[in-house]
């Protein structure tokens, strides 16, 4: 008479099934015939195990759709009065180069804007909020009164966008040949409003004649996509840490008109210094 042996996985499943209590107790253990361990065997594989695969894997996967935003647009040009180049158009291409690599890695997208049209910044807001297992991605060029600024840059408003902007500003500095100007905290507007992990990229200082000119070649905002696209994916495999009502680092106040730019120790919500700037910000197509 043939005697069948369990298969070593189900000795951890029988383990499983002890530790899960009530819910199992109907079934039979490790029984003395095959005919009824064959049973449980199959009940395990076909039901078991395909919900513990799912579970675990919607456990490690923290967002499964990326909101692509790219910024200004329509009659807001962005920069600065005397910028040459329109930071809306290399924001709208590099946003749509970001959008085809995301999706070729299985990721799902959603662009607030896919033309060179003008989307509110409360629409922006809540096209990212209307997605609950997502992430906001802001995508911008720099600009400066002083054509020498140059660099890359990522900022947050809380504890877990800062999360996903240093893995992105990491990726887009060990490929991307310029200054590492490292991740701020900012007030703006769409990170503000946000309540999903956002980040807003500045991909470069359009007002720097060299950048302008790197900006201007398909090949850079290719680049400057793939190592975004790349912090993101990284992102995938870890979970966001829980939401804390401080964030440390610099807090920028950025208006068409000027940026000022201060240290900030600690920053505690609310904070009696935020409601005074906090009309300019609004103002600011950012």
């Amino acid at each position: 008479m043939n005697t069948l042996i369990p298969w070593t996985p189900f000795r951890e499943l029988d383990e499983l099934q002890n530790r899960l209590g009530s819910f199992f107790r109907g079934f039979p253990r490790w029984p003395g015939n095959g005919g009824t361990l064959f049973v449980r065997q199959t009940f395990f594989a076909a039901i078991v195990i395909p919900f513990i695969v799912i579970a675990d894997a919607r456990a490690d996967i923290p967002f499964s759709t990326v909101v692509i935003d790219p910024g200004h647009g329509g009659w807001d040009r962005g920069g600065i009065p005397s910028q040459i180049v329109p930071e809306k158009m290399m924001a709208l291409d590099t946003a749509l180069r970001l959008q085809k690599i995301l999706e070729g890695a299985g990721l799902r997208t959603l662009m607030t804007r896919t033309t060179d049209v003008f989307v509110p910044l409360s629409v922006r807001s809540a096209i990212a909020n209307a997605e609950p297992d997502a992430i906001f991605v802001s995508i911008h060029y720099n600009a400066a009164r002083q054509s020498g600024a140059h660099g890359i840059e990522t900022y947050s408003e809380n504890n877990r966008g800062a999360v996903l902007a240093a893995r992105i500003q990491r990726q887009i500095v060990t490929r991307v040949s310029t200054e590492n100007r490292g991740i701020r905290s900012a007030e703006y507007y769409v990170l503000r409003n946000c309540r999903l992990p956002a980040v807003l990229v500045e991909c470069g200082f359009l007002t720097n004649p060299v950048e302008a000119q790197l900006a201007l070649t398909p090949a850079y905002r290719e680049q400057v996509a793939e190592q975004i696209a790349a912090g993101i994916i990284e992102q995938r495999q870890f979970s966001f840490p829980p939401l804390v009502p401080n964030h440390q680092g610099r807090l920028v106040h950025k208006t068409k008109k000027h940026r000022k730019v201060v240290d900030s120790e600690r920053l505690v919500y609310p904070c009696a210094t935020i409601p005074r700037e906090r009309a300019k910000i609004n103002a600011a197509s950012i």
